[in-house]
């Protein structure tokens, strides 16, 4: 960690009145050391200014400076990073069978071509790491700093079967590791990106209970379906989860939900709402989803969804004097539970209130979950739908303002000559956005 960083840490943003700023730190700032001490990542940042002073070496316009902060132990300075690694995201060196970013075209958005496979980004952002490039000494840090919790894509257990899904060059086996982090109190959530014919059944059955030998450190177990592109020319053949197969996958995963909260007090695995979705099932009670621990891999949302749905039911009907055509911008998927919400908010407001369902044309239409929608396909739903007075489109679509298509919104809304406004997929918000 003392070896000089020639290229440091930029500043992205300051906040308001807080310590850095009021020592004069500014976007754009490239920060090389902190008392003396060069550091990597955000882990040694967040270490680095944790005593009672945080003397920063600093850039601004090629001209060194330095600036010196007095503070509370463990008071934060206020800066925010772009990204949490400043010596160069750690790239994948496996080729997954199921890698999206092996199915996607040229001329989307640049980050998302970025294979990181940082455990440095689990810890601070909560990515998802195989630990097939873990070496030794980091695994020494992970468990000197105590970084917990991780997030472990395990996707299988047994080693041949997960060197079948990885095409890893190396050693594919992950639960000798994730012993040692769990004898170290680590704490772990962990992914299952389910392949037909790949980690299911028996394979499925075996991950998983290799996975709750682990618990407490284990702390949750998400089961995802794989997502299929229409860009696979060249590819591993792979088959979609289908409705039976959905259907089958959620009884088995509901048999070792019963038993894991009868021995732990936990149902520990959790499957993706679209499993639901896509075999036609009803979605568990909230209280099955607990703590909601997985919902940044689409597990939950759809109940979180229908729970403010129903508090919306019982508001009165307050109709606006010009009524406007509106639009909720939708995947295939959730269509139905959004068309539920825009009926209920036609009722409230007196706008007629439409879920826009739009096919997935970029990705190919097997892909039908909100989330990958690009802005081309948008626009395009929008036009043949007919004129509207707004659009909303859910936030989770864009990244700093842009679609996964690069298309922003400004440019969506100039092409429709409409406002179309981002705002969080949640019934309330969309209440709280048809209100202002």
């Amino acid at each position: 960690m003392t070896e000089w960083n020639e290229h440091g840490a930029v500043v992205e943003c300051v906040a308001p009145g807080s310590l850095a700023e009021r020592a004069g730190v500014r976007p754009g700032d490239r920060i090389t050391a902190i008392n003396g001490e060069a550091f990597a990542d955000l882990i040694d940042y967040r270490f680095l200014i944790s005593d009672t002073v945080a003397r920063l070496d600093l850039v601004r316009d090629g001209q060194p400076r330095s600036v010196q902060i007095h503070k509370e132990v463990d008071q934060g300075l206020g800066i925010t990073f772009a990204q949490g690694v400043f010596d160069g995201i750690r790239r994948c060196r496996n080729s997954c069978v199921f890698c999206f970013l092996h199915q996607m075209p040229r001329g989307m958005r640049k980050s998302l071509y970025i294979p990181d496979d940082d455990y440095r980004l689990s810890v601070t952002q909560g990515n998802y790491v195989t630990l097939t490039n873990v070496t030794e000494e980091d695994l020494r840090r992970i468990l000197r700093l105590h970084l917990s919790p991780l997030f472990i894509s395990v996707h299988a257990t047994d080693p041949g079967a997960r060197a079948r899904l990885l095409r890893c060059a190396g050693n594919a086996e992950v639960l000798p590791l994730m012993r040692r982090l769990a004898d170290a109190g680590i704490e772990m959530h962990c992914q299952i990106v389910l392949c037909p014919s790949f980690n299911d059944g028996e394979v499925l059955d075996q991950t998983l209970a290799d996975l709750a030998a682990l618990h407490p450190e284990v702390l949750s177990i998400a089961v995802v379906p794989v997502g299929l592109t229409r860009y696979r020319e060249r590819l591993t053949a792979l088959e979609p989860v289908t409705p039976e197969g959905a259907r089958e996958t959620l009884a088995r995963l509901e048999r070792w939900r019963e038993r894991f909260l009868a021995e732990h007090g936990t149902r520990l695995v959790f499957a993706a709402d679209e499993f639901y979705l896509l075999a036609g099932e009803p979605l568990p009670p909230r209280d099955a989803y607990e703590e909601f621990p997985q919902t940044e891999d689409g597990i939950g949302l759809s109940r979180l969804f229908l729970d403010e749905l129903e508090q919306l039911r019982g508001r009165p009907a307050k109709p606006v004097p010009q009524p406007e055509r509106v639009f909720l911008v939708t995947g295939m998927l959730a269509h139905p539970m959004v068309d539920a919400l825009a009926g209920e908010l036609s009722r409230i407001t007196g706008h007629r209130v439409e879920a826009l369902a739009v096919a997935n044309r970029f990705f190919g239409e097997r892909i039908t979950v909100t989330g990958l929608l690009t802005g081309g396909d948008i626009l395009a739903a929008i036009r043949a739908a007919g004129p509207a007075n707004r659009v909303y489109v859910p936030d989770v679509l864009l990244n700093a303002g842009r679609f996964l298509d690069d298309m922003t919104l400004s440019q969506m809304a100039e092409a429709l000559g409409v406002p179309v406004e981002a705002v969080a997929p949640s019934p309330l918000a969309l209440a709280r956005a048809l209100a202002a």
